[in-house]
């Protein structure tokens, strides 16, 4: 009868408590006011419920909780040491240690966050139930505690990364904009994409959302986790960002998380956690940190298929907004995109020209862009670009930089979707800028411009398009020329005699960084008996009128007929040379 008296009077004192401080009671089902509700520790110091988690691990349970607490009074005011524990349904209560980073005062007006956590040495899961924050008086014997608050958490208790929500106000939409719950930062947050990338082990999804500050004061985006679902699995992301992101009132910005995942992982939805640390001294006086997330939402991927517009060549792409990629006063073109076949590797080579104008009044770097050229059936192949570049383009210039794209030759595609892409800190990058060349793994990436395009029908010899140079072969002379040399020997020789007409647009520059004009002497049989090539700058250079190119040293001990000249387009890229067939002589 004792111990039912005490029972009934501590369940009185603790539900007057709750009345006079102003707590709500809470029904089954009401568990968002858990976390939404201020509490009273004292006059001066509201609590507020951040967060709490509860997950089963091969070292037992591990049990945590994050409170929020601020100082409404005017002077510096010490943090009582109260103990904040867990209770479960069949009465086991769980003290939960403090963090050792945790503040031990807060600052007039100011807000601190402080983290609890125990691991629980059992096998079995642990279902939460209450959260108390308890006033122990060591002072009196017996001791005396005394419940500041105690809430249902059954509805708010994050059960690890298999957990789902309940919550339909915490299912987002892709697209959707939203806030992270229980967060004092006004940051809204919106899905804009997601890529995928292979590698040897595995898959890397990367997201990119859009951080908007609507508030007067500059905010830093908070310690955000991001998730990947499957079916049957969960894994965990990163923030690609290396640095604080900072946003400045009314600013905003992109960030990017990035997911590996297995080879064949199919992410069917993300979960977006706050990432809580808290730090344990060890006997040596060292601290031993540890982090847990807190789920705060879940974002559905599936996603209405969004239109690609299509593109008219040497017109200004349109790249997204808030990307740090492109200077305002840089404007980017495509002015030539051709596909050719490459027999003697098995494969077909696509060729893009992006012409970067500078419309400002200093100079302006190079952006080292990454380009993804996707074909109807979803089959990416990458950009490899041009091993050398300018540095800079002079204001009122422009400059051409190449792309090369290795194609299967079953690819008949006759459009393809664009995609130029910045590289993000963060990856595991090589030495190509611009593409890999295999082995490596390549630094995360994210698009900031994408449209459709037809490549451009196939060159004759009279106008033969390398913007911004155009080349017209008015016509041609292939002679044989059979000769003895000091030795007696034979030596045999194929001069080729070219009337050009040669014009270039003069608000491009270009030097030696051009792509080259590669001439193929090939036998009917299609083995190469020499070969010349011919920069468009510099000395050798092609101009304008005749121009005769020899063939010596050649691959043969006789003269032979027949004989035709293929004409190139050379590029030297991170790969070594790749040449685009643009017509043959014959």
């Amino acid at each position: 009868m004792k111990t039912i008296f005490k029972q009934a009077t501590l369940s009185f004192a603790l539900a007057s408590s709750l009345l006079m401080s102003g707590i709500p009671a809470f029904a089954d089902g009401a568990a968002e006011s858990a976390s939404a509700a201020v509490y009273k520790m004292n006059a001066d110091l509201p609590v507020r419920v951040k967060g709490v988690f509860n997950e089963k691990t091969t070292g037992g349970v591990r049990l945590g909780a994050v409170i929020r607490m601020n100082n409404t009074s005017n002077h510096t005011l010490r943090i009582p040491d109260h103990e904040l524990r867990v209770k479960t349904p069949d009465g086991f209560v769980y003290t939960l240690r403090p963090s050792s980073a945790n503040e031990r005062g807060i600052q007039p007006g100011a807000e601190v966050e402080l983290t609890y956590m125990l691991v629980v040495n059992r096998t079995s899961q642990i279902s939460l139930t209450e959260l108390s924050l308890i006033d122990v008086n060591y002072d009196v014997y017996p001791k005396q505690e005394t419940a500041l608050f105690t809430i249902p958490i059954d509805a708010i208790v994050w059960k690890g990364k298999l957990d789902g929500f309940k919550d339909a106000a915490l299912l987002k939409k892709w697209g959707e904009s939203f806030t992270i719950p229980t967060l004092e930062s006004p940051l809204s947050y919106r899905t804009i994409s997601i890529s995928k990338t292979n590698s040897n082990d595995g898959s890397d999804y990367v997201v990119k959302l859009l951080a908007t500050n609507p508030s007067d004061r500059s905010e830093t985006v908070p310690a955000l986790e991001l998730a990947g679902k499957t079916k049957t699995d969960v894994f965990t992301g990163r923030e690609v960002e290396a640095n604080p992101v900072v946003l400045e009132p009314g600013e905003n910005k992109y960030i990017h998380f990035a997911i590996h995942t297995e080879m064949n992982a199919v992410l069917a939805s993300l979960n977006v956690l706050t990432t809580e640390t808290f730090a344990q001294a060890g006997t040596n006086g060292t601290l031993k940190v540890s982090n847990f997330g807190i789920g705060k939402l879940n974002i559905d991927l599936a996603q209405k298929k969004s239109d690609v517009l299509s593109y008219a060549y040497e017109s200004p792409i349109t790249f997204e907004a808030w990307n740090d990629a492109i200077h305002q006063d840089l404007k980017v073109a495509l002015t030539e995109l051709r596909v050719a076949d490459n027999e003697d590797q098995g494969s077909k080579l696509a060729v893009a020209k992006f012409k970067f104008t500078n419309k400002g009044l200093t100079m302006l770097p190079i952006p080292a862009l990454l380009t993804e050229l996707q074909s109807p059936g979803g089959y990416d192949y990458t950009g490899i670009r041009q091993s050398q570049v300018q540095s800079t383009i002079a204001p009122g210039t422009s400059s051409v930089v190449n792309y090369t794209f290795v194609l299967p030759v079953s690819e008949t595609a006759e459009t393809f979707t664009m995609k130029l892409q910045q590289s993000l800190s963060g990856g595991y990058g090589d030495d190509n800028v611009g593409g890999t060349s295999g082995g490596t793994k390549s630094a995360y990436k994210s698009t900031i411009a994408s449209f459709q395009v037809t490549p451009q029908g196939k060159e004759d010899r009279h106008k033969i398009t390398l913007y911004p140079y155009t080349l017209n072969i008015k016509d041609y002379f292939l002679n044989q020329i059979t000769s003895p040399d000091q030795m007696i020997a034979i030596t045999y020789t194929y001069k080729l005699q070219l009337f050009l007409e040669l014009d270039r647009d003069p608000r491009v520059l270009t030097d030696q960084t051009f792509s080259r004009l590669k001439f193929e002497l090939v036998d009917p049989a299609g083995s190469i008996l020499g070969s010349k090539s011919f920069p468009f700058t510099g000395t050798d250079r092609l101009v304008s009128g005749k121009q005769t190119l020899t063939f010596n040293h050649l691959t043969t001990d006789q003269i032979q007929s027949n004989v035709s000249v293929k004409v190139y387009e050379s590029i030297l890229t991170p790969s070594g040379e790749v040449n685009r067939l643009i017509t043959e002589l014959k």
